[in-house]
């Protein structure tokens, strides 16, 4: 079911049992909740402190968010997620941030402290976790090619850096969206690299290449590059996922012989990430129950 903000008058929020929920706009097409809620029916077998906990998806309004985030404060809400359009809006918003969110200038997840929220960006362990036990293949000593200069281009840019990747290289078709990336990147003592986002783009051997575009969402996206001209000792991680069937990008990879995935795990990741973060349970055992939950 997805609620409104309006929607908090009702009798099921007006309680002291804690709450989570995930803001978004468009909703309705998020898994978080059935993930989310399963993870918590989890630990409620062995936690019974989490028996009547639920977590609830909120169309929200980027406008009316910093209103609507102190609303939820006050009806104990302890964690909320944060998809599109608010992983950049809400920056401005928090009482406290961690590094993740500093360095990306983007957040996914809301822990309530006294007088706000404390913020972090969990998309980048997501990310690291679904390469490594998707993929089988460490971001750490690795060549690394991102695919985007956007939201979720810029939360994985850091952690890869921040987190041991070799050498990372960004392409993306908008120069100006990409020289910025870049620039904030140089400002934080790293190194990258521009390429250029075209039929020629040059991968290397053993490279770890990751979608941060949105292509891929529709049936109708073709293949984000002519994987007939990547190395069949790369890997490829497509970021957009479409839940019972691969991405194109995905497919075409595959044809070609290379090792790929799609980002459905990397779901299950960061959002057992955000729940770690709230409740001090054990995040990849979260993971494990997500990673059933979705089918993985």
């Amino acid at each position: 079911m997805i609620y409104q903000p309006k929607d908090l008058s009702e009798s099921i929020f007006n309680n002291s049992t804690v709450k989570f929920a995930v803001f978004g706009k468009p909703i309705a097409h998020s898994l978080s909740p059935l993930m989310q809620n399963e993870a918590l029916a989890e630990l409620a077998k062995s936690d019974k402190k989490y028996l009547n906990v639920k977590y609830y998806a909120f169309e929200v309004d980027a406008q009316a968010l910093g209103e609507v985030l102190d609303n939820f404060h006050s009806r104990n809400f302890v964690g909320i997620n944060l998809t599109i359009p608010h992983k950049e809006v809400v920056v401005p918003f928090l009482k406290e941030i961690d590094i993740s969110v500093k360095q990306a200038k983007a957040c996914n997840t809301l822990q309530r402290i006294d007088g706000g929220w404390r913020g972090f960006n969990t998309d980048g362990i997501g990310l690291e976790y679904a390469i490594l036990h998707s993929l089988n293949k460490s971001i750490k000593g690795a060549d690394i090619v991102l695919l985007g200069a956007g939201g979720a281009a810029r939360g994985a840019s850091f952690h890869l850096l921040r987190n041991g990747c070799k050498s990372l290289m960004i392409a993306n078709r908008s120069q100006e969206r990409l020289q910025k990336l870049i620039s904030d990147i140089h400002s934080e003592g790293f190194e990258c690299k521009a390429l250029e986002l075209s039929e020629n783009i040059k991968i290397p051997e053993n490279a770890i290449v990751i979608n941060c575009t949105s292509i891929g969402l529709k049936d109708d996206d073709l293949p984000i590059l002519d994987f007939s001209k990547v190395p069949q000792s790369a890997v490829f991680f497509d970021m957009p996922y479409r839940r019972g069937e691969q991405t194109n990008s995905v497919k075409s990879a595959t044809k070609y012989g290379i090792k790929a995935q799609s980002g459905l795990s990397m779901l299950a990741w960061q959002g057992a990430k955000s729940l770690s973060i709230w409740t001090n349970h054990n995040f990849e055992d979260i993971a494990k129950t997500m990673y059933t939950t979705l089918g993985l």
